[in-house]
């Protein structure tokens, strides 16, 4: 379960080489790792030739080693593919002055900067071209003036709030009778919402946030656990006089967050819509299908995301408590309001746990299709084909399913 905002931080500079056609400087070359939100990361590349192939392993912060492979050098240009747990792919082009500047972009449309020089260089005269970053990104000025003009000239800087827990960034845009609240999921900052942001926004009032410890909102030493993030939830649209009624719109773990929020304070929810939410029981189906397969993927996922820093690290400790089995004071087994449920359908074309695979897709559905039942009258599951990053893959089909529910209030 990766989430795009901070983990694409750390994979932006993911750079192993099994170069042939092509060599590179041996030693340790230096570079940053740049996060769309604008944060930097400094990274380590140490290059070496073994047994006649280049290999980097990258060393981030406090985060590695990191091996790397499938890269592809030319004289002009480096590529590579990194998988943590999906596919990233990884463009830099090199400048004459031998250092390469890039982008590396996820299967949903998520992307970050990515700078490595040679050895002996000062990272901290590094700086990413902007018009290399551009040109590979596909970023134009048509794109940035409508973001601006939508989303706010310093998107995704918005406004500030203060809360108990510091001071939280959020973006507040267009105008409407129900506001539309976006929760991104786990490690993930409002920057995962941008397409629906923007569209919604045209007709409707709508909010997204960075929780604390992610984007830029402030570092909070207090667990992050669904009921401390539904209060902070709260807190902030008390402090931004944002009032009710409120349509939350979560994505995956944070269907937990936004379930607890409907318990709290549920005469001020309109209704929810959960893409592709993450459960309480999860573990036991994934068990049932396929246990051993399951406990590996799960182990190997906690070991990494763990390590992560700030708030994704945070987040994800308390959610991993949660799938293996801590229950969640007070969370009711169904929210008490009409909730639209959204999974995501597409099969992987190369699988790497029961999840990914046909069977897992279907068990899914199946899995949400039972839990909706028991909810309000109003509520409903819907199948997308679509990777788990449902509002970047399938960004209109979504706009048109919250419109719905807002005009027919």
């Amino acid at each position: 379960m990766w989430k795009r905002a901070v983990l694409t931080a750390l994979i932006l500079a993911n750079t192993g080489i099994g170069a042939k056609s092509q060599s590179m400087q041996e030693g340790d070359w230096v570079g940053q790792i740049i996060h769309l939100t604008g944060r930097y990361m400094d990274a380590i590349y140490k290059v070496r030739d073994t047994n006649g192939e280049l290999q980097i392993v990258l060393e981030v912060e406090d985060f590695g080693p990191f091996e790397f492979n499938d890269i592809q050098v030319t004289p002009d240009s480096l590529s590579f593919v990194w998988e943590p747990s999906f596919e990233l792919q990884c463009t830099l082009a090199r400048l004459p002055d031998n250092v390469y500047h890039g982008v590396c972009k996820d299967p949903w449309g998520g992307f970050g900067g990515i700078v490595m020089a040679p050895p002996g260089s000062n990272a901290d005269e590094l700086t990413l071209d902007e018009m290399t970053f551009k040109s590979i990104a596909g970023i134009g000025d048509a794109d940035s003036e409508e973001k601006a003009s939508i989303l706010g000239p310093m998107y995704p800087v918005g406004q500030s709030a203060q809360l108990s827990s510091g001071a939280v960034n959020y973006v507040d845009a267009g105008s409407g009778p129900i506001t539309v609240i976006l929760i991104a999921g786990l490690g993930d900052n409002l920057t995962s919402w941008e397409l629906l942001h923007r569209g919604l926004a045209r007709e409707t009032r709508v909010i997204a946030y960075d929780r604390p410890g992610l984007g830029f909102s402030e570092e909070t030493s207090i667990a992050r656990t669904p009921e401390q993030m539904a209060t902070e939830l709260n807190e902030l649209l008390r402090s931004a006089e944002i009032t009710s009624p409120y349509l939350i719109v979560a994505h995956a773990e944070s269907a937990f967050t936004a379930r607890r929020f409907t318990d709290l304070y549920g005469e001020d929810v309109h209704g929810l819509v959960l893409i592709d939410p993450h459960h309480e029981d999860q573990a036991a189906l994934w068990e049932g299908l396929n246990a051993q397969g399951w406990q590996s993927y799960w182990t190997q996922l906690k070991k990494f995301q763990m390590m992560l820093p700030g708030g994704s690290g945070r987040e994800f400790e308390a959610y991993a408590a949660i799938i293996d089995g801590e229950r969640i004071p007070g969370l009711g087994p169904v929210p008490q309001v009409p909730t639209v449920v959204i999974t995501a359908g597409r099969v992987s074309e190369s699988p790497r746990w029961i999840g990914e695979t046909e069977e897992g897709r279907e068990a899914w559905n199946d899995f949400h299709a039972d839990w909706v039942e028991g909810m309000p009258s109003g509520s409903r599951i819907i199948q997308l084909q679509s990777g788990p990053y449902i509002q970047n893959e399938k960004s209109d089909e979504l706009e048109e399913i919250i419109r719905a529910i807002l005009s027919a209030r």
